[in-house]
Protein backbone atom coordinates (compact mmCIF):
# COMPACT_ATOMS: atom_id res chain seq x y z
CA UNK A 1 0.00 0.00 0.00
CA UNK A 2 2.85 2.47 0.93
CA UNK A 3 4.34 1.49 -2.73
CA UNK A 4 0.99 2.37 -4.09
CA UNK A 5 1.09 5.66 -2.05
CA UNK A 6 4.47 6.72 -2.72
CA UNK A 7 4.22 6.15 -6.82
CA UNK A 8 0.89 8.64 -6.43
CA UNK A 9 1.85 11.43 -4.83
CA UNK A 10 5.83 11.46 -6.94
CA UNK A 11 3.44 11.72 -10.02
CA UNK A 12 1.16 14.26 -9.04
CA UNK A 13 4.79 16.25 -8.11
CA UNK A 14 5.86 15.17 -11.24
CA UNK A 15 2.37 15.76 -12.97
CA UNK A 16 2.27 19.41 -11.14
CA UNK A 17 5.32 20.99 -11.58
CA UNK A 18 5.80 24.11 -13.81
CA UNK A 19 7.38 23.52 -16.71
CA UNK A 20 6.50 19.46 -17.83
CA UNK A 21 5.08 20.06 -21.47
CA UNK A 22 2.43 17.77 -21.94
CA UNK A 23 2.16 15.82 -25.64
CA UNK A 24 0.15 13.06 -26.58
CA UNK A 25 1.76 9.32 -26.76
CA UNK A 26 2.91 7.68 -29.76
CA UNK A 27 1.69 4.22 -30.75
CA UNK A 28 4.56 3.29 -30.12
CA UNK A 29 5.07 4.04 -26.61
CA UNK A 30 1.87 2.70 -26.14
CA UNK A 31 2.18 -1.22 -28.05
CA UNK A 32 5.72 -1.38 -26.91
CA UNK A 33 4.78 -1.82 -23.27
CA UNK A 34 1.34 -3.54 -23.55
CA UNK A 35 3.49 -6.10 -26.26
CA UNK A 36 6.21 -6.75 -23.18
CA UNK A 37 3.24 -6.23 -20.44
CA UNK A 38 1.42 -9.34 -22.63
CA UNK A 39 4.94 -11.34 -22.99
CA UNK A 40 5.84 -10.65 -19.06
CA UNK A 41 2.15 -11.82 -18.10
CA UNK A 42 2.10 -15.16 -20.33
CA UNK A 43 5.65 -15.85 -18.46
CA UNK A 44 4.29 -15.21 -15.59
CA UNK A 45 1.56 -17.69 -16.08
CA UNK A 46 3.40 -19.98 -17.85
CA UNK A 47 6.01 -20.56 -15.90
CA UNK A 48 5.55 -18.72 -12.44
CA UNK A 49 1.85 -19.65 -11.71
CA UNK A 50 2.58 -23.44 -12.09
CA UNK A 51 5.53 -23.33 -9.49
CA UNK A 52 3.76 -21.09 -7.12
CA UNK A 53 0.35 -23.21 -7.54
CA UNK A 54 2.31 -26.07 -6.81
CA UNK A 55 4.21 -24.64 -3.42
CA UNK A 56 0.73 -23.14 -2.81
CA UNK A 57 -0.74 -27.13 -2.87
CA UNK A 58 1.97 -28.79 -1.71
CA UNK A 59 2.13 -26.19 1.38
CA UNK A 60 -1.77 -26.78 1.87
CA UNK A 61 -1.48 -30.24 2.08
CA UNK A 62 1.44 -30.39 4.55
CA UNK A 63 -0.46 -27.68 6.50
CA UNK A 64 -3.71 -30.43 6.47
CA UNK A 65 -1.38 -33.43 7.20
CA UNK A 66 -0.03 -31.16 10.28
CA UNK A 67 -3.94 -30.42 11.03
CA UNK A 68 -4.67 -33.81 10.88
CA UNK A 69 -1.83 -35.27 12.94
CA UNK A 70 -2.65 -31.69 15.47
CA UNK A 71 -6.37 -32.47 16.05
CA UNK A 72 -5.01 -36.41 16.24
CA UNK A 73 -2.55 -35.48 19.00
CA UNK A 74 -5.02 -33.26 20.72
CA UNK A 75 -7.96 -36.25 20.70
CA UNK A 76 -5.18 -38.66 21.80
CA UNK A 77 -3.99 -35.93 24.67
CA UNK A 78 -7.99 -35.29 25.56
CA UNK A 79 -8.26 -39.37 25.95
CA UNK A 80 -5.73 -39.49 28.16
CA UNK A 81 -6.58 -36.46 30.01
CA UNK A 82 -9.97 -38.65 30.65
CA UNK A 83 -8.25 -41.68 31.59
CA UNK A 84 -6.11 -39.75 34.28
CA UNK A 85 -9.13 -38.02 35.49
CA UNK A 86 -10.93 -41.41 35.74
CA UNK A 87 -7.76 -42.77 37.23
CA UNK A 88 -7.83 -40.11 39.62
CA UNK A 89 -11.55 -40.16 40.80
CA UNK A 90 -10.87 -44.11 41.13
CA UNK A 91 -7.49 -43.70 43.08
CA UNK A 92 -9.24 -42.46 46.07
CA UNK A 93 -11.60 -45.21 46.24
CA UNK A 94 -9.13 -48.02 45.48
CA UNK A 95 -7.22 -45.98 48.02
CA UNK A 96 -9.94 -46.78 50.43
CA UNK A 97 -10.06 -50.35 49.95
CA UNK A 98 -6.31 -50.92 49.63
CA UNK A 99 -6.60 -49.56 53.33
CA UNK A 100 -9.54 -51.32 54.68
CA UNK A 101 -7.64 -54.52 53.09
CA UNK A 102 -4.53 -53.40 54.67
CA UNK A 103 -6.66 -52.95 58.22
CA UNK A 104 -8.24 -56.24 57.67
CA UNK A 105 -5.16 -58.39 57.16
CA UNK A 106 -3.43 -56.69 60.63
CA UNK A 107 -6.50 -57.76 62.48
CA UNK A 108 -6.34 -61.17 61.35
CA UNK A 109 -2.40 -61.26 61.86
CA UNK A 110 -2.84 -59.53 65.54
CA UNK A 111 -5.36 -62.41 66.13
CA UNK A 112 -3.29 -65.07 64.30
CA UNK A 113 0.02 -63.70 66.34
CA UNK A 114 -2.25 -63.73 69.82
CA UNK A 115 -3.63 -67.37 69.58
CA UNK A 116 0.28 -68.39 68.55
CA UNK A 117 1.14 -66.36 71.57
CA UNK A 118 -1.45 -68.08 73.84
CA UNK A 119 -0.09 -71.50 72.01
CA UNK A 120 3.36 -71.05 73.44
CA UNK A 121 2.59 -69.63 76.55
CA UNK A 122 0.41 -72.50 77.09
CA UNK A 123 3.19 -74.74 75.97
CA UNK A 124 6.02 -72.72 78.17
CA UNK A 125 3.19 -73.05 81.16
CA UNK A 126 2.93 -76.80 80.67
CA UNK A 127 6.73 -77.31 80.18
CA UNK A 128 7.12 -75.20 83.40
CA UNK A 129 4.80 -77.61 85.39
CA UNK A 130 6.01 -80.01 84.49
CA UNK A 131 10.07 -78.74 85.22
CA UNK A 132 8.60 -78.22 88.77
CA UNK A 133 7.43 -81.29 89.26
CA UNK A 134 10.56 -83.28 88.28
CA UNK A 135 12.80 -80.69 90.31
CA UNK A 136 10.27 -81.44 93.04
CA UNK A 137 10.44 -85.08 92.99
CA UNK A 138 14.41 -84.66 92.42
CA UNK A 139 14.29 -82.53 95.98
CA UNK A 140 12.08 -85.09 97.70
CA UNK A 141 14.37 -87.93 96.69
CA UNK A 142 17.25 -85.67 97.61
CA UNK A 143 15.79 -85.04 100.96
CA UNK A 144 14.83 -89.05 101.58
CA UNK A 145 18.26 -90.37 100.46
CA UNK A 146 19.84 -86.89 103.07
CA UNK A 147 16.85 -88.51 105.58
CA UNK A 148 17.86 -92.48 104.93
CA UNK A 149 21.34 -91.30 105.23
CA UNK A 150 20.64 -88.87 108.37
CA UNK A 151 19.05 -92.30 109.84
CA UNK A 152 21.36 -94.94 109.20
CA UNK A 153 24.02 -92.89 110.84
CA UNK A 154 21.94 -91.84 113.76
CA UNK A 155 20.95 -95.71 113.90
CA UNK A 156 24.84 -96.59 113.55
CA UNK A 157 25.50 -94.33 116.04
CA UNK A 158 22.68 -95.55 118.72
CA UNK A 159 23.42 -99.33 117.66
CA UNK A 160 27.38 -98.91 118.14
CA UNK A 161 26.27 -96.98 121.69
CA UNK A 162 23.79 -99.52 123.33
CA UNK A 163 24.70 -102.72 121.29
CA UNK A 164 26.30 -105.16 123.18
CA UNK A 165 28.29 -108.50 122.16
CA UNK A 166 25.36 -110.30 123.10
CA UNK A 167 22.78 -108.60 121.47
CA UNK A 168 25.00 -108.46 118.17
CA UNK A 169 25.27 -112.60 118.61
CA UNK A 170 21.45 -112.49 118.68
CA UNK A 171 20.93 -110.40 115.47
CA UNK A 172 23.48 -112.66 113.67
CA UNK A 173 21.18 -115.28 114.80
CA UNK A 174 17.70 -113.94 114.08
CA UNK A 175 19.17 -112.73 110.56
CA UNK A 176 20.54 -116.51 109.50
CA UNK A 177 17.47 -117.90 111.00
CA UNK A 178 15.11 -115.81 108.77
CA UNK A 179 17.27 -116.62 105.76
CA UNK A 180 17.10 -120.30 105.85
CA UNK A 181 12.89 -120.09 106.46
CA UNK A 182 13.12 -118.63 102.79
Amino acid sequence: MRLFAMLFVSELWAASSAGVEEHAASVTQLIFPLINFLIVLYLVKRFVLPLVKGHLRSRREELVAALGEADESKRSAEAMARDYRARLARLEEETGTIQEELRAEGRRERTRLLREAAEIASTIKTDADFLVEQEIKLARQKLREEFARLAQAAAQRLVQDNLTAGDQKQLVEDFLGGVAQR
